[in-house]
């Protein structure tokens, strides 16, 4: 028997921003996301303080200041917001430290379901898979992360792509995506990167795959696609642009599909120039999660 979907999975969106273009991008697109998914949003800014000596003071008094003038901020943003999507679900919190480290603590401590982060230029993807806030929040966080790059507009996703090695933990990550984006209804479109030359076993385990999805997740828009080529990154990246694809979504674990994207090995070589969110779910929190 099929277990039956969260009616409401991202509760609370967390969405962080420096107030800069880029973040303030993703800052519109998490509020129209979430408002779809009818998420209590929680506006974010993190400002650093140093530890200062009593000569210091001075300047802590300054970085106090920025922080309330961080707070008058978040407020015209919140009712800017509000204004331009109708969706007063929106809360705001600023706190001192280092960003990374104030996002994850509150997401732990405020059991965040998803954070929504932008990504600097148009080749968004590569930033967070090469290195940034972004990536650091990634793999810290234990919610789902959605990285937006800074020139993506929010749309209903028509196609995603969930790259998988068949991990047992795959299932759930699936299902979970399906339950989240099941608002949108867009085809999910289940891939795996043939690296060896042996396609009948390959075809075989695709089909085993496809029958515990189809079997134990309800939902009714998922297709499978078996892609062969010379890299992972090349491959699914042809994939992507010929297909009209959305949004990527991986797991993140060592030594799978993600742990490739990110390895330092691959980073000249990289060439993720493509305007498209990625969703990166954190395994382990998956997995813990019994689906059947």
């Amino acid at each position: 028997m099929k277990k039956s979907f969260n009616t409401n999975p991202v509760r609370r969106l967390l969405v962080p921003t420096d107030f800069s273009s880029d973040a303030l991008n993703a800052v519109r697109y998490g509020v129209q996301f979430g408002k779809v998914l009818k998420s209590r949003i929680t506006l974010f800014h993190a400002t650093h303080v140093p530890v200062v000596s009593t000569a210091e003071m001075a300047m802590a008094a300054s970085m106090i200041d920025d922080k309330m003038e961080a707070q008058v901020q978040l407020e015209k943003l919140k009712a800017k917001l509000i204004e331009e999507f109708a969706y007063p679900h929106i809360d705001v919190l600023i706190s001192m430290g280092f960003a990374v480290d104030e996002i994850t603590k509150l997401s732990r401590d405020e059991s965040m379901d998803m954070i929504v982060m932008g990504t600097k230029g148009a080749s968004g993807l590569a930033e967070v898979l090469i290195g940034s806030n972004t990536a650091d929040v990634i793999e810290k966080c234990s919610c789902p992360v959605l990285a937006v790059p800074s020139e993506s507009v929010f749309k209903k996703p028509q196609k995603i792509v969930f790259a998988t090695n068949y991990a047992d933990n795959d299932f759930q990550t699936l299902y979970l995506l399906a339950e989240m984006f099941k608002p949108f209804n867009p085809e999910i479109v289940v891939l795996h990167v043939e690296v060896n030359n042996d396609h009948k076993t390959e075809n075989r385990m695709l089909e085993w795959f496809k029958g515990q999805v189809l079997t134990n997740i309800p939902y009714d828009n998922f297709s499978f696609e078996l892609a062969k080529g010379d890299g992972v990154i090349s491959t699914v990246e042809n994939f992507i642009v010929a297909n009209n694809i959305d949004l990527l979504s991986v797991s993140t674990r060592k030594r799978n599909f993600f742990d490739k994207l990110t390895s330092r090995s691959l980073t000249k070589k990289l060439a993720f120039h493509i305007d498209m969110p990625l969703l990166a779910f954190h395994a382990h929190t998956v997995s813990s999660t019994p689906l059947f």
